[in-house]
């Protein structure tokens, strides 16, 4: 089964294995929840237009036709004695061609080749028909002196689908850690109600036990009232708790699908899964596979090209335009391809600018200002890192303590408790006392719990 995601597995190898049945959890959602199915359709739009950005480098064919494109005017003729004489005159233009093409990268240039038909019909006054064809027609064009926009389109297009796929993940994993979060609140709250159920039926006990005491002289009536109010208040904190999981339930259950999910919870056993505090090197690792990581990365390269953009465009600009081919003129269609005749053309244009009022010197230092603005983006983010690090060890290593403190005084606190209740039997404590004794006990297992929910929200959520 696919684990929550490629880069938790690597941070995290001990961990997941104590935690199947969440992870199961996980990996259902993402597969029914309708915001996961959301998060996916989102990624397959993003590679789509991925994918139309990289077309320019394919090779391109298409077909053109013109049918009839009929038109009809009326002209004015002067005659020789100075009259006009107006005219009808009745044309059709028909035509066909295909043209094919390839992007040029590591030049910047581009090859195309057309190959087309054209028909010509009059109508008024006489009656005529002409053809005209372009057998094929090669053409080079290439810019000189220019910055190659087509050179960098395709890497900077790489760094692009990669920062889209980090996007996708983080917000992947921000769902995961939201229902991660809805999983471990409703565990924590199962936990607390079957607390708050033990102590209710401890007090229900106590308190028939207290009435005997109560009647032989032992204990004053009021700590018997103190247990009845201790008793609704237990009551009362229960009944809470039931509207909270009725809430949590729901939540759940919009995401699953259905409902019968309580007992497996009940079941993760959080006790068992094994700790792990992360390394410093696995969460940098994390942290530069983040997507804002990667776009101060790509911040930088773009202000480099930049520079170099506005270097080589600031100066003399030129291009050269070649094409060579093979064309006809007849009368009828069957001569339309018999003896074709050539024809070349060569063109090279050249433009300096004189006068540009510095706008080049400008850009220039625009450029050079959007490098050094992104080079400290990327410092500041560094130092985001850094203290953001050091923030996630230090709360992993404080919960991890506040686990093994709780641990151990419940185990006294659970001891403690069952002595005090013993000896509040048999009248030797009062009731504040035993409460005392019972309610810390209750508090110590409850911080317990809160601290192992917390440690594994936390792994669940760290993100840069």
């Amino acid at each position: 089964m696919k684990m929550i995601s490629t880069i938790l597995i690597l941070i995290f190898p001990l961990c997941m294995l104590g935690q199947s049945n969440l992870n199961l959890y996980l990996n259902n959602i993402l597969k029914s929840s309708p915001e996961a199915q959301l998060i996916e359709l989102v990624r397959k739009k993003n590679s789509c237009n991925q994918y139309l950005q990289q077309v320019i480098f394919h090779p391109s064919l298409s077909l053109t036709s013109n049918l009839p494109n009929f038109t009809r005017s009326i002209n004015s003729i002067t005659q020789p004695d100075g009259s006009l004489k107006f005219q009808t005159q009745s044309q059709a233009f028909s035509s066909f061609g295909i043209n094919a093409s390839q992007a040029l990268p590591f030049s910047g240039g581009n090859i195309s080749l057309t190959s087309g038909l054209n028909r010509i019909d009059l109508f008024d006054p006489n009656t005529s028909t002409a053809w005209s064809s372009n057998l094929f027609v090669v053409s080079y064009s290439q810019p000189l002196f220019q910055f190659n926009e087509l050179k960098y389109l395709k890497p900077n297009l790489n760094v692009s689908q990669r920062l889209n796929e980090a996007l996708y993940t983080k917000q992947k994993r921000q769902f995961e850690q939201k229902i991660a979060a809805l999983v471990l609140d409703y565990y924590n709250a199962t936990g607390q109600r079957s607390d708050l159920k033990k102590q209710l039926l401890s007090t229900n006990k106590t308190v028939q036990k207290t009435q005997y005491l109560v009647q032989a002289g032992k204990i004053l009536k009021e700590d018997l009232d103190l247990l009845n109010i201790e008793q609704k208040q237990t009551q009362n904190q229960l009944e809470n708790l039931e509207f909270s999981l009725a809430s949590l339930k729901s939540r759940l259950t919009y995401h699953l699908g259905d409902s019968s999910f309580e007992d497996e919870i009940i079941d993760f056993n959080i006790n068992s899964w094994p700790r792990f505090i992360p390394s410093k090197d696995s969460l940098v690792e994390l942290a530069q596979s983040d997507p804002s990581w990667l776009e101060n990365i790509q911040a930088i390269e773009q202000a480099e090209q930049n520079i170099e953009r506005q270097k080589q465009n600031s100066g003399l600009s030129a291009s050269f335009d070649v094409s060579f081919g093979f064309n006809q003129r007849a009368d009828e269609l069957e001569g339309i391809y018999q003896n074709p005749l050539d024809r070349q053309m060569a063109t090279i244009s050249v433009s300096m600018p004189i006068l540009d009022g510095g706008r080049s010197k400008y850009n220039q230092l625009i450029a050079q200002n959007g490098l050094e603005q992104a080079t400290l983006q990327k410092q500041i983010a560094e130092q985001s890192i850094e203290q953001r690090i050091n923030d996630v060890i230090s709360q992993f290593k404080q919960l991890d303590e506040q686990i093994s403190l709780s641990e151990e005084s419940l185990a006294l606190a659970r001891n403690r408790s069952k002595r005090y209740s013993d000896l509040f039997e048999v009248g030797k404590i009062t009731v504040d006392q035993y409460l005392d004794a019972q309610n810390y006990a209750n508090r110590i297992e409850l911080e317990l719990l809160s601290a192992q929910v917390n440690y594994w929200k936390l792994w669940y959520s760290v993100l840069f």
